[in-house]
C-alpha cells in the first residue's frame, strides 16, 4: 500500500492463516472513582498474529494505553480489570513455558503473570524519561530485568545488558551501561528503554507510541531500529500510536479505537482503502496532503470532542460526532460489530438492516422536497 504521508511504498506481508499470539476477547476495564465509573475499556477485542505488528490508533483518551497496560495487569488503582479473557499462547522457546494462559485471569502479583511480564510481553512506555529510574544507571535497570528471568550470574547479566545496548545501535555499550538516564539524550534513551525490553527476547513488544518528544530525525531511526529488530527477533508487535503516517508504515493490520470501544478493524489495506466507520474516514480526512489543499482552505477536523469519560452518550459512542448520525437509532442502539470479510469489522449502523431503512427514507425524503 501506499504511505499517504511520506509518499513511499509499502506491501504488507501476507497473513499466516488463524496463527495468533494473543487473542482479547470482550475486554472490560474500569476505573472506580468518587466521581463515578470510568469505562476506559469498554468491550474490545483484537488479536494479533505471530510475527506480525497490529497498530492500535485513535484519539487521546480513546484505551488505547489502558488496553495495553491491561495486557500485563500494571494498570494503576482503581482501575481494575472488570471481566474478558486475555489468551497468550506462549511459544515455548528460549526455555519458556508452552500453552495457552488466560493473563486477565491471573492475579495481578502472581508469579506467572510476573515470569510473562519482560520475557513473554515487553513494553516499551510513552516516555522513557518518567519511565527509566532517574537515581540508578542504565546497566542496572537493564540486569535487573535478566536477573529476574533467568538463572544467570551477574557478570552475564551485565554482558547481556551492554549486548541489549549495542543491538539497538548505541556507541560505545560497555561506558553508556554506566551512565544514568539524564545523561542520555531523548533517542538514546528511548533506544535504552528498547534495550530493556527485548533483552528478554520476548514473543510481544508493546510499544506505546515510542517516538513522543522526539524529533523527526530521531523518530525515523527509532522505527527502523523497531522493525529491523522485529525482523530479527520474529517478535509478534503492537504499535500504540495517533500517526497514520506510521501506521501506513509499520502495520499489518490496525483496530481503530474510539471511547474505549474497537470502532473499526482490518488489514492495513482495508482500512486506509476501504474504511468503512465514519470515524475512521474521518480521521483519514484529517491527515494533511501535500498538494491537494489550497492555502486558503482549512484541514479538515472532526467536528466536536471526546465525550466525557463519566458521562457516555447512549447508543453509539460515536453519535455525537457523526456525520451520518441516525437520530432515534444511533442515540438508542448500541452497534453489534459488522463482518464484511474475516479480516475486516466495523461497528456501525449504516450497515445494519435498521441503518439501510433509515437511510433510504431520508433519500425519499429529500427527493420529495426536492
Amino acid at each position: 500500500m501506499t504511505d499517504t504521508t511520506h509518499g513511499t511504498q509499502r506491501t504488507a506481508p501476507a497473513a499466516s492463516g488463524n496463527d495468533y499470539v494473543l487473542e482479547i476477547d470482550d475486554l472490560h476495564t474500569h476505573f472506580f472513582t468518587n466521581e463515578g465509573v470510568v469505562k476506559a475499556v469498554d468491550g474490545v477485542s483484537m488479536k494479533l498474529q505471530r510475527g506480525k505488528t497490529l497498530a492500535v490508533v485513535g484519539e487521546s483518551g480513546c484505551g488505547k494505553s489502558i488496553t495495553a497496560r491491561s495486557i500485563l495487569q500494571i494498570v494503576d488503582k482503581p482501575g481494575r480489570i472488570v471481566s474478558g479473557s486475555i489468551k497468550l499462547h506462549r511459544s515455548g522457546r528460549e526455555g519458556r513455558s508452552a500453552g495457552t494462559i488466560d493473563l486477565a485471569a491471573l492475579d495481578p502479583k502472581s508469579k506467572v503473570l510476573r515470569d510473562v511480564r519482560g520475557k513473554d510481553i515487553s513494553m516499551i512506555f510513552q516516555e522513557p524519561m518518567t519511565s527509566l529510574s532517574p537515581v540508578h544507571r542504565i546497566g542496572n535497570q537493564i540486569r535487573e530485568a535478566v536477573l529476574t528471568h533467568f538463572d544467570v550470574s551477574k557478570e552475564e547479566a551485565h554482558e547481556r545488558a551492554v549486548e541489549s545496548l549495542r543491538l539497538v545501535g548505541i556507541p560505545r555499550p560497555d561506558r553508556q551501561v554506566d551512565r544514568y538516564p539524564f545523561q542520555l539524550s531523548g533517542g538514546m534513551r528511548q533506544r535504552a528503554m528498547i534495550a530493556m525490553a527485548l533483552v528478554g527476547r520476548p514473543d510481544i513488544l508493546i510499544a506505546d507510541e515510542p517516538t513522543t518528544a522526539l524529533d523527526v530525525t530521531t523518530q525515523a531511526q527509532i522505527l527502523d531500529l523497531i522493525r529491523e529488530l522485529q525482523s530479527e527477533l520474529g517478535m509478534s508487535l503492537i504499535m500504540i500510536t495517533h500517526d497514520l503516517g506510521v501506521v501506513a508504515e509499520m502495520a499489518d493490520d490496525v483496530a481503530v479505537m474510539y471511547l474505549g470501544t474497537v470502532a473499526e478493524e482490518g488489514t492495513v489495506d482495508q482500512i486506509f482503502h476501504e474504511p468503512r466507520h465514519p470515524y475512521t474516514r474521518a480521521l483519514l480526512r484529517s491527515v494533511p496532503r501535500v498538494g491537494e489543499h489550497e492555502r486558503s482552505k482549512r484541514l479538515y477536523t472532526i467536528a466536536g470532542s471526546v465525550p466525557n469519560p463519566y458521562s457516555r452518550p447512549t447508543g453509539c459512542p460515536y453519535s455525537t460526532r457523526c456525520d451520518f448520525y441516525m437520530d432515534g437509532l444511533c442515540n438508542k442502539v448500541v452497534p453489534p460489530p459488522i463482518a464484511f470479510d474475516e479480516t475486516h469489522k466495523a461497528r456501525c449502523l449504516l450497515y445494519t438492516n435498521a441503518g439501510v431503512q433509515y437511510m433510504e427514507r431520508e433519500r425519499q425524503e429529500k427527493g420529495v422536497t426536492a
